[in-house]
């Protein structure tokens, strides 16, 4: 009787953690800013990224979304991008380049036009 008691509790995680692997959420409907990025070392860039600004208790903070799901939370700074990383154990760097900046943090690249004001 105990067997079958935890059998029947082994296959809910897992039936959990397999939905949990599907498909990611549209990134166009967190809203923010389509940004062009060149993720896990690609040379080219694609406008498949997200700049989304979120607020956490009176501060503000920018969540970086990727096509598969995955983030970076970044912070305002005074750099060129205007951005730092917020979490994480890789350092953003940024430049700028005529009216481009491209953001780094370790193979992930993202770029995007200056506004009037930066």
């Amino acid at each position: 009787m105990a067997r079958a008691f935890s059998f029947i509790f082994v296959p809910i995680p897992v039936l959990f953690a397999l939905g949990a692997c599907g498909i990611a959420p549209d990134i166009a409907s967190e809203g923010g800013t389509p940004v062009a990025c060149a993720l896990n070392g690609a040379s080219d860039f694609a406008s498949e990224c997200r700049l989304v600004e979120m607020g956490e208790g009176g501060s503000t903070y920018f969540m970086m979304r990727h096509p598969d799901g995955g983030f970076r939370k970044l912070a305002p700074a005074a750099t060129p991008a205007g951005l730092v990383e917020f979490d994480g154990s890789q350092q953003a760097a940024s430049t700028r380049e005529g009216d481009r900046i491209t953001l780094t943090i370790g193979e992930d690249r993202y770029r995007w036009e200056a506004g009037a004001d930066d």
